[in-house]
This record gives C-alpha cells, sequence and structure tokens, in this order.
C-alpha cells in the first residue's frame, strides 16, 4: 500500500515512491513461477524413478533403452566390441568369418559384402553363404533379418595371385536405439 504522505525538502516534494527519493525503495511483487516450475519438475522426476516410470500417452515419447532413469544416457560399445570378428581357413579356398555379438546388439544379414583383390579398387565380389537371420522389424531399415550373439559367413575365395586382400563389410545397431554406419575392414591373407 502506497503511503500518503511527502516529504519536504528544499522548495520540491518529494513523494514516497518517486524515483528521486533515495530512500524509497520500489515495491516488487515476487513471483513463484520459476520455483514452483523447478519443484514441480523435480517431483515429477524422482516420483517416476521411484514408481518405475509412466505409462500412457507420454510414454511413447521416450527413447528406447533410456528406461527410468532420471538424467542418464545410454551407454554404447565401440563398434569393435560390439561387433568383434575372426577368421579361420577351414579348407583351401574357403574363409569363415565369425562374429561374435555383444548382447543387446546385432548385425543386418543384408548389410554383408565381401570382395577380395590386391587392392579395394581391384576387389572382385565374392559369394558367402549366411544362415537365416531372425526377423526383425526396424525403424531404419523396415523388415529385414538380423543376426544376434553369433554368426559365421563361409566365404568361397577365388584363386588368385598372393598376397590377397579379403574386404569385408558389415552394419549392426545396439538395441538401445543407436545404429553404427557401415563397417569396413581389410585382412590381409597370405
Amino acid at each position: 500500500m502506497r503511503a500518503w504522505y511527502s516529504i519536504a525538502t528544499s522548495n520540491r516534494t518529494i513523494h514516497r515512491g518517486h524515483p528521486l527519493n533515495s530512500r524509497a525503495r520500489p515495491t516488487r511483487r515476487r513471483s513463484l513461477g520459476f520455483p514452483l516450475t523447478l519443484l514441480s519438475l523435480l517431483i515429477f522426476g524422482l516420483a517416476t524413478t521411484f514408481t518405475g516410470g509412466f505409462s500412457g500417452p507420454l510414454a511413447a515419447q521416450t527413447l528406447p533403452g533410456t528406461g527410468n532413469r532420471m538424467f542418464s544416457e545410454p551407454k554404447f560399445l565401440p563398434v569393435d566390441e560390439a561387433f568383434s570378428y575372426y577368421i579361420s581357413l577351414p579348407e583351401p579356398g574357403i574363409v569363415v568369418v565369425h562374429w561374435d555379438i555383444a548382447q543387446g546388439y546385432y548385425l543386418y544379414r543384408e548389410k554383408f559384402g565381401f570382395s577380395a583383390g590386391s587392392s579395394a579398387e581391384e576387389a572382385a565380389m565374392l559369394s558367402a553363404e549366411l544362415p537365416p537371420g531372425i526377423a526383425h522389424r526396424d525403424e531404419f531399415f523396415g523388415d529385414v533379418e538380423v543376426y544376434y550373439g553369433q554368426v559365421e559367413a563361409r566365404v568361397a575365395m577365388v584363386t588368385a595371385a598372393q598376397p590377397l586382400t579379403l574386404f569385408i563389410e558389415y552394419q549392426g545397431c545396439s538395441e538401445q536405439g543407436l545404429c553404427y554406419p557401415p563397417q569396413q575392414r581389410e585382412i590381409e591373407l597370405e
């Protein structure tokens, strides 16, 4: 409430609340909007953390794999840990590429490619035997076949001058929503 009195000083009158009044302090209305919003977000976050999340239309907007952990992000393996491989030579003219796929990750059947040559420019495409994959509905590629756990590709090599380089292409994803870019590896065969 404003005061109805004034202060008389040297030929001028300064009213309470006037900008020239050095003792006057402007009255401010303090808003509780921001602190209340912050408090409600904190309570909501804690409630969803301890009650196992929420359901309904908002639940569909969360990212896969984020779970109920507030302020946490999923951790992804480096591509060579998620999809480690090695080769074996079971018989002449056959190379078997073995992949060990980390839990929670998968490789696309259609993204495998094999070629051999003395250089990438001169490499000839090779045919490979792959087992049937598991049907999977993928948000990026639609209906595809994927591999979980382990997979082997039997590659028939063409006889050529030694040394020979085997070029391998593959691509995989994490079930938590990260798709790695297509990978290309070179293996020197002697």
